[in-house]
């Protein structure tokens, strides 16, 4: 259970960051606003962790031999991109009205695209998803809420890129493990 809570945090470090971002763009401490961002994108990850885990389940038969090397390299890339993406976003490139529909719906699709990939790793470690997707949206939930609050504060400065690294990390250092208990046992 604590490593699915490390992954969920990692895997929420986006949508976090995305909600620092949305706090200092919408510049009002706005609790519901905070809570419909977080809602959004606490569902959609817990969402498409269970969509990749079934898709992989579809596949499973295909990669049995090698599966533990497809969800290093899946979490390699996943810690990879975030750790990229912190390094070379520009701040002033975040702006954009978060209380929009189209706009809330597009970027909960983006930041769980992870989550979906972290999913089909899931599958192929022969986990139980429901529990798993339930810590990945309340983890997602949590550290949304709390980056749109931080961010109509403090601003995305503070932590935003760091924020992305740290969770970036976390994931990859996970693969790593997987791999080598699975090249060990």
């Amino acid at each position: 259970m604590i490593e699915i809570i490390i992954i969920a945090i990692g895997l929420s470090m986006d949508s976090f960051a995305v909600s620092l971002a949305s706090g200092i763009c919408h510049k009002k401490n706005c609790w519901i606003l905070a809570l419909r961002v977080a809602i959004f994108f606490g569902v959609f990850q817990g969402a498409f962790a269970g969509m990749g885990w079934l898709l992989s389940n579809t596949v499973k038969h295909l990669i049995e031999q090698i599966d533990h090397w497809v969800a290093f390299v899946l979490l390699l890339l996943i810690g990879g991109k975030l750790i990229l993406g912190a390094i070379r976003s520009d701040p002033a490139q975040k702006s954009f009205n978060i209380e929009s529909y189209l706009v809330l719906l597009g970027l909960s699709v983006a930041t769980s695209i992870d989550a979906l990939i972290a999913g089909m790793g899931f599958g192929f470690l022969n986990m139980h998803i429901v529990p798993v997707m339930i810590v990945i949206g309340l983890v997602t939930v949590f550290f949304s809420f709390s980056g749109f609050l931080i961010g109509s504060r403090n601003g995305y400065k503070l932590l935003g890129k760091r924020a992305e690294i740290i969770g970036g990390i976390m994931i990859i250092a996970i693969g790593i493990r997987i791999l080598i208990e699975h090249l060990a046992g």
